[in-house]
């Protein structure tokens, strides 16, 4: 039986980035999410240059896991000399995770299809066959290092405070390794590879739950990108789904061949107008309610307690949106006169993060003064000495 692959792909900044520094490549029979580092005119030029290196390599031909292992470490190469060489761009990186479909064996002229992956990073591939759920790629993270030591779990590591410290990317170094592995390519198989702007704001049975309860790849691309701007939406997120199907024609009698290389056909899935129009206007109006929330600074103590801490806050109470700490003064309400605790307490607010910070620098002098110690100095004449006392 002949089979063909099918896709469906979206790209969102998320609810809260103003721009997007992933990237993604969904063709006929490679599909990659790259996840760039460093900001703007940084990440988003890596990721970028990942996706064009191994476009024009899958067009000269990746048949093995070698020859996507080769490729890979190209795009680290070109990634981490353009970094060198451009001090804008200093310290640029990108993660990756990739799949392309190769020949089972190359020696042969056989019709079986494999899947490669691989991976560098945190963005990671799933994969859902025969009912069973699981994730293919391994993450390079510092979390990942926790969960594989058995210090946490699993669901931990999806809010650990160090969750994006990935501990391994393309363009940080001269050299990499690529983790790559080979599965056959099965009717039913659904494959998901995303950035971790998804996997951060859903855990991965809502995931599976999604993969099992869509059929169509686009709309579920759609789906799982909405639960996570539903979810928060911190980061930029992208999701590419690929389904292996069993063609709904009766294979010719030329096809029963089974000598002859396995003709695999490439169908996109079918737009979802309405739904992405949909999604559009949501994500809008979320993005506008975001920014509003987000904009503006003051200072306050961080709760009612005598030796609470005078703490930068960066947003307002807007819905279910609470203000975020932007900042840490280290001091505390024990530190501050009446009349500056009173100040405090009225919840300065400031255009920006500079306004704000240097009104707390200017507490932090005046404490500063008022804490210092003032030395006298008495001469006695009669004893031509001279005596010293501390007054606080």
């Amino acid at each position: 039986m002949s089979t063909y692959i099918r896709w469906g792909a979206l790209s969102d900044t998320g609810s809260l980035r103003v721009q997007n520094e992933d990237a993604m490549l969904a063709q006929e029979g490679l599909f990659v999410v790259a996840d760039g580092m460093g900001g703007h005119n940084a990440g988003e030029v890596a990721s970028a240059m990942a996706i064009k290196i191994l476009r024009s390599a899958q067009a000269k031909g990746i048949t093995d896991a070698k020859d996507l292992n080769t490729a890979i470490k190209e795009v680290n190469e070109q990634i981490f000399n353009a970094a060198t060489d451009n001090s804008d761009q200093r310290g640029m990186g990108t993660t990756i995770t990739a799949l392309v479909i190769t020949p089972t064996n190359k020696q042969t002229d056989n019709s079986d299809k494999s899947a490669t992956v691989a991976n560098i990073g945190d963005s990671r591939t799933y994969l859902l066959r025969g009912g069973e759920f699981r994730q293919v790629s391994v993450d390079h993270s510092y979390v990942q290092e926790l969960v594989s030591e058995g210090l946490i779990t699993r669901e931990e590591a999806r809010t650990h405070i160090r969750r994006n410290i990935v501990t391994r990317a393309l363009g940080i170094e001269p050299t990499v390794g690529v983790d790559t592995w080979t599965l056959p390519l099965i009717v039913g198989d659904r494959y998901v590879l995303c950035s971790d702007g998804l996997v951060d704001e859903v855990s991965d049975d809502d995931i599976e739950a999604c993969l099992k309860t869509n059929s169509d790849p686009q709309e579920t691309a759609v789906e799982l990108v909405a639960m996570a701007n539903r979810n928060g939406g911190r980061d930029n997120i992208t999701v590419i789904v690929v389904d292996v199907m069993a063609d709904d024609k009766a294979p010719s009698s030329e096809d029963s061949d089974s000598t002859k290389p396995l003709s695999i056909r490439y169908k996109p899935a079918r737009k979802l107008i309405a739904s992405g129009i949909l999604a559009v206007v949501t994500t809008l109006a979320i993005v506008l309610t975001m920014i509003y929330a987000r904009s503006g600074y003051f200072v306050a103590f961080e709760n009612e307690t005598p030796d609470a801490r005078v703490l930068i806050y960066r947003g307002k109470n807007l819905l279910w949106l609470e203000p975020v700490v932007a900042a840490d003064s280290t001091l505390k309400k024990t530190d501050l006169s009446l009349v500056l605790a009173q100040e405090i307490i009225a919840k300065p607010t400031f255009e920006s993060a500079t306004e704000a910070q240097s009104y707390v620098n200017q507490i932090r002098e005046v404490v500063e003064i008022a804490m210092t110690p003032i030395v006298t100095t008495t001469t006695v004449a009669d004893s031509n000495s001279t005596t010293s006392s501390t007054k606080p």
